[in-house]
């Protein structure tokens, strides 16, 4: 669905030249660029069971599959804004973190190149060369739990990536526990690490980003999908727009004379900014949802990068439309320079995962520095 922009004149911008092919930022020459998507988890365990962790379990599984059937019925670690909207009144949501599974020898391929990956080795189990290449490897950060103990590595087989590796004697020991320190492990360090290597900028969003901190002050790192498409005194918009879904980022520079903080005020100057420059092709406006189906959960003082934020999210909707989506809107303070910079990410995407969607937002927020 097409937006337009209303009432006010894109300002005259630089002539750039378009290139569609990402260029990854150079690091050493051993790494290669991750890739995947965020807040996805590669993982990988031991091919065969045995011992303890073996008595519960037939004698052909083996403990790859044994894990990927675990995490996959007993990760509940949710997001607490992705309701599923075509079972809104079911109230189910998609998970924090997406996994996806890999056996040992996958160590040859690219799969060792994904930006986060959790090796688990279960009841004394090696991952082989996943967990021999660990082996005197120094560890950012070694966390005990009960049952448990996880490393945690950085930029093992690619750069800007996190490796967790898990020691376990049994799956079912604390599960819970262990299910939360690792949500929180990965998300922190993902967001550390920013976007991977196959959505990092290219020479066009390079181009972009040069104007946009010549003429606003700021800057923030943004995959090459998304296209600036009108700017002004106080907006600066790019969307990604596609017969299947869009996204948008829209960002708000005003005065900080009134401070955004709390969820009445963030909720007022979302609806003024959409209701002033946003609307769809049927000419209606984009404001946040009423519905009690889609609470809104209001953040204070949120670690983002370099920055301290406040941040609203929920649901909006296209009024007269059945098209919603969730957003997400993160309010900095400019001290130094008097005023707010209000990033706002939001997206359409009907009967489709949006986790790896909604948290690029995330990336790019935590990407961002005040000049």
């Amino acid at each position: 669905m097409k937006f337009a922009a209303m009432k006010l004149n894109p300002i005259n911008l630089i002539a750039v030249v378009l290139c569609f092919t990402a260029c990854v930022q150079k690091g050493p020459t051993e790494f290669l660029p991750t890739e995947g998507s965020p807040a996805e988890v590669f993982v990988v365990a031991a091919d065969q069971t045995s011992g303890v962790f073996a008595c519960n379990h037939p004698a052909h599984e083996d403990q790859q599959e044994i894990v990927k059937t675990y995490l996959e019925k007993n990760f509940n670690r949710f997001s607490p804004i992705l309701l599923i909207a075509e079972k809104a009144e079911k109230q189910e949501f998609e998970p924090s973190l997406r996994f996806w599974f890999g056996r040992p020898e996958s160590i040859g391929g690219i799969e060792k190149q994904s930006p986060l990956i959790l090796v688990m080795e279960v009841d004394g189990k090696h991952a082989g060369k996943y967990s021999s290449s660990l082996v005197g490897r120094d560890a950012v950060k070694t966390i005990n739990g009960r049952g448990f103990r996880l490393n945690v590595y950085r930029n093992v087989w690619a750069e800007n990536q996190t490796v967790i590796r898990c020691k376990t004697k049994s799956l079912t020991e604390d599960f819970n526990t262990l299910a939360e320190t690792l949500e929180k492990e990965f998300l922190e360090n993902e967001l550390q690490q920013g976007l991977p290597g196959n959505l990092m900028p290219n020479d066009y969003c390079d181009s972009i980003s040069r104007i946009i901190s010549g003429n606003y002050g700021f800057k923030f790192s943004f995959p090459p999908q998304f296209k600036l498409e009108f700017s002004n005194p106080e907006v600066v918009w790019l969307w990604h727009e596609t017969p299947r879904f869009y996204r948008h980022v829209f960002i708000n520079i005003f005065s900080d004379s009134v401070l955004i903080d709390n969820t009445e005020k963030a909720k007022a100057n979302r609806n003024y900014f959409t209701g002033k420059y946003v609307k769809n092709t049927e000419g209606t406006r984009v404001s946040i949802s009423e519905s009690k189906l889609f609470p809104l959960i209001w953040e204070n003082n949120v670690k983002m990068g370099k920055n301290t934020v406040n941040i609203l999210r929920g649901w909006y909707t296209e009024e007269g439309t059945f098209r919603r989506g969730p957003f997400v809107r993160y309010f900095f303070h400019d001290i130094a320079n008097k005023r707010i910079i209000a990033f706002d990410g939001f997206m359409h995407a009907p009967d489709m995962p949006k986790l790896p969607f909604y948290r690029t937002f995330d990336l790019m927020a935590g990407s961002l520095t005040l000049q």
